[in-house]
């Protein structure tokens, strides 16, 4: 690539070289096609690396695991050496902030279960610009003061799915119409 200083040196005239600012528009436009087709091609090893995943997927989450179960396996080594084991994942999730009385009913099951430690709360409030200072007084005083407050109640999807991980392996009976639960048993592969 050549030196920018040098390809545009237009002299002490003020006139441009024409034959440098040829130059640069000619590298320009070899630049600007080289960087199109890397674009192009990374989006097609995307695309294709998307349609790996998902067969993957299917594969590890889905045909093995049924085959294994229709086999009454949890674990076995392939004739090809592979070692298969199966392992149980448990995901949950909060109802969506859409679906208010669903995600209400989880809330006051974690509650009322002894699980209320797990939801984070947070209160905000707009205030304009430099008014630091009013909103460091206003903890206490925001209602009254005549601030619309929206207050949100949440639980980080991980810190769920671990709690309800918990219980489950306690024998404990979680709500499947209170929460999104995903159990699954996942295939994990590995060579002896």
């Amino acid at each position: 690539m050549p030196d920018t200083e040098d390809a545009f040196d237009y002299g002490t005239d003020g006139d441009p070289d024409q034959e440098a600012v040829a130059r640069a528009f000619a590298e320009l436009d070899k630049l600007t096609l080289a960087a199109e087709r890397l674009t192009a091609q990374r989006q097609q090893l995307e695309e294709q690396l998307q349609k790996y995943k998902q067969r993957e997927e299917q594969l590890l989450n889905k045909d093995i695991p049924e085959l294994l179960a229709k086999m009454r396996l949890d674990a076995c080594v392939t004739a090809s050496g592979i070692q298969v084991k199966l392992k149980r994942e448990i995901k949950a999730s909060l109802p969506g902030h859409e679906r208010v009385e669903a995600r209400m009913g989880a809330l006051r099951w974690l509650v009322e279960h002894g699980h209320g430690g797990v939801i984070k709360n947070q209160v905000s409030v707009a205030l304009d610009r430099g008014e630091d200072t009013r909103a460091d007084d206003l903890v206490v005083e925001l209602r009254g003061k005549g601030f619309s407050v929206e207050s949100k109640k949440d639980v980080h999807a991980s810190t769920l799915g671990a709690l309800v991980r918990e219980l489950v392996a306690e024998g404990r009976i979680v709500p499947r119409d209170l929460f999104n639960l995903f159990d699954m048993r996942i295939a994990k592969l590995s060579r002896k």
